[in-house]
């Protein structure tokens, strides 16, 4: 290997180019920030909402049901009988 080669090698590896050239298309970043944040809107919303439906289902199942629990119950437990009749009355 020439000398003279080796060190324009070398000169070669470690120049800085002048005019960089884009690795990758060119994005607007505007663009980009818009869409990522209407994504992330659109999901915040999506799992709120979803949340709230299901909270409120819960609570709407769980009062029928106690509701229906004590219904059953009031249902279930005979009348009071009616006290016998007193011994002053005769």
């Amino acid at each position: 290997m020439d000398f003279k080669k080796f060190i324009t090698d070398l000169a070669a590896i470690y120049r800085m180019p002048t005019a960089r050239t884009p690795v990758g298309p060119i994005v607007d970043v505007d663009a980009v920030h818009e869409v990522g944040r209407k994504a992330g809107h659109e999901a915040g919303h999506a799992e709120g909402y979803e949340a709230g439906r299901k909270a409120g289902y819960e609570a709407g199942y769980n009062k029928g049901y106690d509701e229906g629990f004590q219904m059953g119950l009031e249902a279930k437990t005979p009348p009071e009988p009616e006290p016998p009749p007193s011994k002053s009355e005769s």
